[in-house]
Formats: C-alpha cells, sequence, structure tokens
C-alpha cells in the first residue's frame, strides 16, 4: 500500500450497495457518487498509509457509534439524491 487512501471512502461506498439496493431509486454511477459525495462531505475522513492504519480503521468502523452515523448519513443521501436525481444530459 503506497500513498494515502481515505478509508471512510471505502466504507461509504459499501454502505451504498448494502443499503441501495432495497430501493426503488436510480441505480446509475452518477447517483452513487451523489450519495457517496454527500455522505462524505459530512463524515470525517479516515486517512492512512499503512496496512496497520487500515485495519485500525476497519475496527473502528465495526463499532457501533461509527456504523450507525455512517449508516444514517449513507441513507440520508440515498434519499435525498433518490428524490432528486441528478442525471447527465446534453443540455448545458
Amino acid at each position: 500500500m503506497t500513498g494515502l487512501v481515505n478509508l471512510m471512502e471505502e466504507t461509504v461506498l459499501e454502505k451504498i450497495d448494502q443499503l441501495w439496493k432495497q430501493t426503488d431509486y436510480c441505480k446509475c454511477e452518477k447517483c452513487r457518487m451523489d450519495i457517496a459525495a454527500f455522505a462524505l462531505n459530512r463524515l470525517p475522513p479516515r486517512y492512512v498509509q499503512s496496512l496497520e492504519g487500515k485495519l485500525l480503521h476497519r475496527f473502528d468502523a465495526s463499532t457501533t457509534q461509527m456504523d450507525v452515523e455512517i449508516t444514517a448519513m449513507v441513507f440520508k443521501g440515498i434519499q435525498i439524491v433518490g428524490d432528486d436525481p441528478h442525471k447527465n444530459t446534453n443540455e448545458f
């Protein structure tokens, strides 16, 4: 593992995949990224640069409080984006 990695990004994307499939909202990649951006802008980053740091974050993200915070923010993002999806259009 080289460079910095924001493990919150991986965690949020996994949580989106878990929760999103249970909805009837648009499942396009643009909406997925909009949901991720919404949640990541409201959650603390978790940057690591080593395997040990990655393992520590995995433990931290599995705590009940952190999981509740991530789940709540992702769910809110799913609702907001799902209610008003942003689609790529040819209009400027």
